[in-house]
């Protein structure tokens, strides 16, 4: 508030230069009057200054601040929502990166140095119309009249500086651009060269007839925004003139009226542009809102831990799922099997049929679409929609088709399989030797500090997936979980890694998605299903010998 009440304060002064040289014929009087205006501009040069550096500073830290804590709070809410809200469209991956990114800095846009910004025009504008009616209620308001087409000339001038005015409309066809070179070598072995060349350029056309019609727009506003100044200059002079000549005010007092007017106009303009700029936080800030507000559906920590420690029975009763985000039906309808505590329990069937889905009900990812009081999943006879789902999951250890290794050490990896306690490096190195990994580990230079690269990139598609094996084995899990663990390896990487699952499920229950079933004969039990029914179950060698879906499935893979 300081700083925009010293630039009235400054035009004040201002307008005093022209009534000094009036005293010409006192030259003492004269000096006097221009060094006492001299300081008192540098008076108010020091105050400004330093409320300028203190208004950047501390709201600019305080905004700074607020996208902080803003983009804590939008994180922490992403990570406590359920699985099924991530698969809607507007949730994926990308999506929610662009917006963790850009809501919070939109929401700058009304915090922050853009707050300080507004405060600081809004005490100049009132100080300045103070100053005006004071000298002459007539005079400002004769140049009020003309006050909308100055505020447009600033907020036009400042829109044409800071290039707000310019911007890029050529989305379609940047993401037709984007979507061809992404795609380069599918473009050129399809010969789509021309076909993208000339979506593009259409799209670009189009834009471009809407840009030329908003530049004459903005030409002839800004043309008038530029001239009208100038006939206000004309009418308040005009004004002010009769006004002197009738002895209703002093000379002086027309430069202060227009002077501390044109000032507050330009502050308008310039403080439009921020406020119209403002209108992107508007949407952000009601996207931020509506994900903190949001419930999950199934809160990880919300539901009953079972006094008991669990044993490892797995039953599915009369379970019914259909994913709420996909045009097709139920994937499992009335399924109900129950695994026995260190039973190892292949699902095998084609695909579509509900086999991965059964291990994510198993995990708790989701609920399944009927809640009666005896369906869907229990351990030990608990249905698990009554316990807590951060229980459930530290009961189980998963490998899945593409393993996630996060851009951090191989010890670093394998400990995060257990994130209840310091896991020791006796404790790694032990699961690593499970797996099957450990003896390839110690040959690397750094061992287990080996940084394994984004996504695991440093290492081969068996690698990651033993050391994957590893990190579901160091939490010591009742239940193992195997989803086509094995599917995207190579023919020695799989026997590898498949010597090391089978070592890994051990005396442990364990549920098996198999894509492959040469790898899951020395199944205990198989569970063959189709359109999300149990159409088959029993050991591999019965089913082979009743020559049903199972028998099929095996000569059709042969």
């Amino acid at each position: 508030m300081v700083g925009g009440a010293s630039q009235p304060a400054f035009a004040l002064l201002y307008s005093e230069v022209y009534n000094i040289f009036t005293l010409r014929s006192n030259p003492d009087l004269m000096s006097s009057r221009i060094s006492l205006i001299s300081g008192m501009m540098v008076l108010i040069g020091v105050l400004r200054f330093t409320a300028s550096i203190l208004q950047g500073f501390l709201f600019g830290k305080s905004g700074e601040k607020l996208i902080k804590r803003i983009r804590s709070m939008v994180f922490e809410a992403m990570l406590r929502q359920e699985i099924g809200w991530f698969d809607e469209p507007e949730n994926q991956s990308g999506a929610l990166t662009a917006k963790l990114a850009t809501d919070a800095s939109r929401m700058s846009m009304i915090s922050g140095a853009q707050l300080g910004f507004i405060i600081e025009a809004l005490s100049l504008i009132i100080m300045s119309l103070v100053i005006a009616f004071i000298y002459s209620w007539q005079l400002t308001l004769v140049v009020l009249a003309f006050y909308p087409i100055i505020v447009i000339g600033g907020f036009l001038q400042m829109r044409s500086m800071s290039g707000k005015g310019k911007r890029n409309k050529d989305t379609e066809a940047m993401r037709v651009a984007q979507e061809a070179i992404g795609s380069n070598r599918t473009v050129t072995t399809l010969t789509l060269e021309e076909y993208f060349y000339n979506r593009f350029k259409s799209y670009a056309s189009e834009n471009q007839k809407k840009r030329i019609k908003s530049t004459v727009l903005y030409s002839l506003v800004y043309a008038l925004a530029e001239g009208v100044p100038m006939f206000a200059f004309a009418a308040a002079f005009a004004l002010g003139a009769y006004l002197v000549s009738t002895k209703v005010i002093e000379v002086v007092a027309v430069f202060r009226v227009f002077a501390t007017i044109n000032m507050s106009a330009q502050s308008l303009g310039r403080s439009a542009t921020l406020v119209m700029d403002s209108k992107e936080a508007k949407p952000a800030a009601k996207s931020i809102l509506s994900l903190l507000d949001r419930q999950t559906l199934i809160p990880v920590n919300v539901g009953i831990i079972p006094s008991e420690q669990f044993k490892g029975k797995v039953s599915f009763n009369r379970v019914y799922f259909k994913y709420s985000c996909r045009a097709e039906g139920r994937i499992l309808k009335n399924f109900t099997h129950t695994v026995e505590p260190g039973q190892t329990v292949a699902l095998v069937g084609p695909s579509g049929c509900g086999k991965s889905t059964l291990l994510q009900l198993v995990m708790r990812f989701y609920d399944p679409s009927y809640h009666g009081p005896d369906s869907g999943v229990f351990f030990d006879d608990i249905n698990i929609r009554t316990v807590a789902p951060s229980w459930i999951r530290k009961q189980i250890g998963i490998v899945s088709q593409e393993p996630t290794l996060f851009d951090l050490t191989i010890r670093e990896n394998i400990a995060y399989g257990d994130n209840t306690r310091e896991v020791t490096m006796d404790e790694v190195m032990e699961a690593a030797r499970a797996a099957n990994i450990h003896d390839f580990i110690i040959t690397l230079p750094d061992q287990y500090e080996t940084k394994v690269g984004q996504r695991g990139s440093k290492l081969s598609g068996g690698q990651k997936q033993r050391i994957a094996i590893a990190r579901a084995l160091v939490r010591k899990p009742v239940l193992l979980l195997l989803d086509e663990a094995t599917s995207a390896l190579d023919n020695e990487s799989e026997r590898i890694v498949q010597e090391a699952l089978d070592a890994a499920m051990g005396s442990r229950t364990s549920l098996v998605v198999a894509h492959r079933l040469s790898t899951v004969v020395n199944a205990d039990l198989i569970v063959v299903l189709q359109d999300g029914h149990k159409i088959e179950s029993g050991p591999p060698a019965a089913l082979l010998a009743m020559k049903g879906a199972f028998y099929a499935l095996h000569h059709t893979e042969i």
